[in-house]
């Protein structure tokens, strides 16, 4: 397990499926020049998604050995499907460049909140339950596939009082603006300019 040394932090992304959080983070992460730590899963990619951008998708087999050698933070399972960080992708990123990203759910945000501690800054981003059903049905994703992640909506908006920083998610430009915004003032102090 990496030690974290004082500059170094880890943003988790966090919300609700269809929130945007995957956008929000990697547009955030650009801007402020912050590298994303991709996680590994067992699931199958959805039509939008790319591997080594959104997860490292692999077999449960190939799941299984990189579990039994440890190389894992921790793994969790949902709706049948594996995930799981690896603890060497964390350490080279934060060797590398002070601070990374992640896009978890709330399982993930919290284990690694647990793992790392103050170090580990929970960003909960979040739409009304009718905006984020209408951005899945937007990307194609399946009438059951929406359903399931519906039944998943409000224990996923349960968790925005345990982060950090909640930022709602209506106005992409507005939310990766006051988000950057925020992250620079609070954490890495990079002096971004304000064009207002």
């Amino acid at each position: 397990m990496h030690e974290l040394k004082d500059k170094e932090l880890i943003f988790v992304f966090t919300g609700p499926n269809g929130a945007g959080r995957r956008t929000v983070a990697q547009m955030s992460g650009t801007t402020l020049g912050i590298r994303q730590v991709i996680s590994y899963t067992t699931r199958p990619p959805r039509s939008s998604e790319v591997d080594g951008q959104d997860y490292h998708f692999v077999s449960a087999e190939r799941f299984a050995e990189a579990e039994a050698k440890n190389e894992f933070i921790e793994v969790i399972e949902i709706d049948g499907n594996r995930y799981g960080i690896k603890d060497a992708d964390v350490t080279d990123q934060l060797q590398k460049h002070g601070a990374v990203y992640l896009v978890l759910n709330r399982y993930g945000a919290d284990m690694l909140k647990k793992v790392y501690g103050d170090r580990a800054v929970r960003i909960f981003i979040y739409a009304d339950r009718e905006t984020v059903q209408r951005r899945e049905e937007e990307r194609g994703d399946s009438p059951e596939m929406i359903q399931r992640y519906m039944s998943h909506y409000e224990e996923e908006m349960a968790y925005k009082d345990a982060c950090e920083h909640a930022f709602e998610n209506l106005d992409l430009a507005h939310t990766v603006f006051d988000l950057t915004k925020a992250l620079d003032d609070h954490y890495l102090n990079r002096n971004l300019l304000d064009l207002d």
